[in-house]
């Protein structure tokens, strides 16, 4: 069987390159790359607000783009859980959203004719690599930068609840100052995951790495997942 295609969704600049770096990461570790060859151009959705507009339209138009991709397997949708949009008239909940996603993503060919994997990063991505920041002190960018010289004194215990703004905190700890378009990518090449794993808070991390095996299962086995199964009504 040759590899099916895995197609990214993400929400803002820095994660078109940060994600795929991840998600590369994740699959040589699993030894996932037999079933799936990782699209090179991830597509940029926007935050969930802008997705569950209008009965959802441009949630399921971007699933159509992604599914016009040669030998699509499946797509992983990864979103900040941060937003303070309503689901179904409650307040934010992620796996009330990702639940809602995926039965939107259902409508437009998700299950039957592809994979779709929902994940929310909680709070943010960077929420993760918050949870990894020990190993990367003293660690060099790509251009020689050195940018946290030393452990943060503050670090947050649960990184997916505090602080809200993960972005800030590392404005705050690294040297010259974060921008995600530059150096989100840079993060998630050097962390280390094993200590992000080890996390006891890191629950969407985990949630992550389940969603990718998910779908690469169900394209070994020639199926089509949906993940988080949608939520029956009644």
């Amino acid at each position: 069987m040759s590899p099916k295609r895995l197609v990214l969704m993400v929400e803002g600049q820095g994660d078109v390159e940060a994600a795929p770096t991840l998600v590369k990461r994740l699959l040589a570790e699993h030894s996932f790359f037999d079933a799936v060859s990782l699209d090179p151009h991830p597509i940029r959705v926007g935050e969930y607000s802008k997705i569950s507009k209008n009965g959802f339209a441009e949630w399921k138009r971007f699933l159509r783009v992604a599914a016009m991709r040669r030998n699509l397997g499946g797509c992983v949708l990864l979103l900040d859980g941060d937003s303070k949009t309503k689901v179904k008239g409650q307040p934010f909940c992620a796996m009330r959203a990702a639940q809602r996603l995926a039965a939107e993503a259902m409508t437009v060919g998700a299950g039957a004719q592809f994979s779709v994997a929902i994940v929310f990063a909680c709070m943010e991505f960077e929420s993760w690599l918050i949870a990894g920041v020990p190993s990367l002190v003293n660690q060099p960018f790509t251009d020689g930068r050195k940018e946290i010289s030393e452990l943060p004194s503050r670090i947050p215990d649960n990184p997916e609840q505090i602080p809200r703004d993960a972005k800030g905190w590392f404005r705050r700890v690294m040297r010259t100052g974060y921008s995600a378009t530059r150096d989100q990518a840079e993060l998630t090449r050097l962390v280390d995951l094993n200590a992000i794993r080890a996390h006891p808070s890191m629950r969407s991390f985990q949630r992550m790495e389940s969603a990718i095996k998910e779908v690469v299962d169900a394209i070994r086995e020639g199926s089509h997942a949906v993940t988080p199964l949608p939520q029956k009504s009644g």
